[in-house]
């Protein structure tokens, strides 16, 4: 009996083992990409057109412009995979169509892109504005620049009263 449980704990220890070497590290950042852009939409959407150039603070950015910036900001992270000056559209911030708009876009844009870098374009280390990075170290920064901003954005439908979406990962 201890036999067949130790071969069954080694067995399903090795299973974990095998399905952590199976991660696919694209697949996972587009699928993170996916969220995030569906997540960015819902926070934009849930703010009432009228209260789009509202800000916290005066120094601060105003709803618009934290998703504009955002938005804008994905290029930023994959020009240097690129190889690219980056050049993100410009939007009136205090448009929501057109901002909502901007985030599907360069959401959309983003998410194309990473899906078609090769392993070696995600491992190669490149130089930016923040130093040297690999191609997944970017897009992690991506990420979390893009969380840091819809949190930001999040907390301005709070001071308006506004429940936000709830949170997707």
């Amino acid at each position: 009996m201890t036999k067949l449980l130790v071969s069954l704990s080694l067995l399903a220890a090795s299973a974990g083992f095998v399905s952590a070497q199976e991660i696919d590290p694209q697949a996972l950042l587009v699928k993170h990409l996916k969220t995030s852009r569906d997540f960015t939409v819902k926070v934009a959407e849930a703010m009432p057109a009228a209260d789009y150039s509202f800000k916290l603070t005066p120094p601060q950015y105003s709803f618009g412009e934290q998703l504009a910036h955002l938005s804008q900001g994905l290029d930023y992270f994959l020009a240097p995979i690129e190889g690219k000056q980056p050049n993100p559209p410009k939007v009136d911030t205090n448009n929501k169509d057109a901002v909502i708009a901007l985030i599907k876009s360069q959401y959309d844009k983003a998410i194309d892109e990473v899906s078609k870098l090769t392993p070696e374009q995600l491992h190669k280390t490149y130089s930016g504005e923040e130093g040297s990075q690999t191609g997944i170290e970017l897009i992690m920064g991506m990420l979390d620049h893009s969380t840091h901003h819809r949190a930001s954005a999040e907390m301005y439908l709070r001071a308006k009263g506004i429940k936000p979406p709830e949170y997707e990962y």
